[in-house]
């Protein structure tokens, strides 16, 4: 996980065609919040948090989408999910 969280550190200014306008690491603490190893990615429309499972060797990835309807954020989170995984399996 820890190698995957940090391909995730380095950042990235797109995704799925997308602005990422913002980035939180809660890796220091924030906004009052303990330390936690999670980042949270604003984007043009929505935004992504990335953790760690507590529990499990697996990652939680939760995708919010403002959209039009939708059928059109369903197609957005498709995009935004196959971008993630082909970054995760490079």
């Amino acid at each position: 996980m820890a190698s995957i969280m940090q391909v995730f550190r380095k950042g990235f200014t797109t995704i799925a065609g997308m602005n990422v306008t913002n980035i939180e690491d809660y890796s220091s603490g924030l906004k009052g919040l303990p330390k936690s190893d999670v980042l949270k990615f604003y984007i043009d429309n929505g935004s992504i948090v990335v953790r760690p499972s507590g529990t499990e060797p697996k990652l939680k990835i939760y995708i919010s989408i403002t959209a039009e309807n939708k059928e059109t954020a369903g197609k957005t989170e498709f995009r935004i999910t196959s971008e993630l995984e082909s970054m995760i399996s490079e």
